[in-house]
């Protein structure tokens, strides 16, 4: 069973600060997982953490399909190397 914590109406912020306890200089996946879900018109954007007991942050994205998010995230994606 996971906590799940799903925060409607505060904007167009999610901060995952709260979510990277410990984190050192590994990747961001180390930490955190992402995963969206159509539902409708919407998509639901959750944030878990990789942990035995993770915590789910979840917030539905209204109006913005699945697609659309795709491609949202694909033209504004930027590649650092380290």
């Amino acid at each position: 069973m996971s906590n799940e914590i799903t925060q409607p109406d505060q904007g167009e912020v999610l901060n995952l600060q709260d979510l990277l306890v410990d984190e050192q200089s590994d990747g961001l996946s180390d930490y955190l997982s992402i995963s969206m879900e159509s539902v409708g018109n919407d998509t639901v954007v959750s944030v878990s953490t990789v942990e035995d007991c993770p915590t789910i942050y979840s917030s539905t994205i209204n109006g913005v399909s699945l697609t659309d998010m795709h491609y949202l995230i694909d033209s504004t994606v930027v590649f650092v190397d380290e």
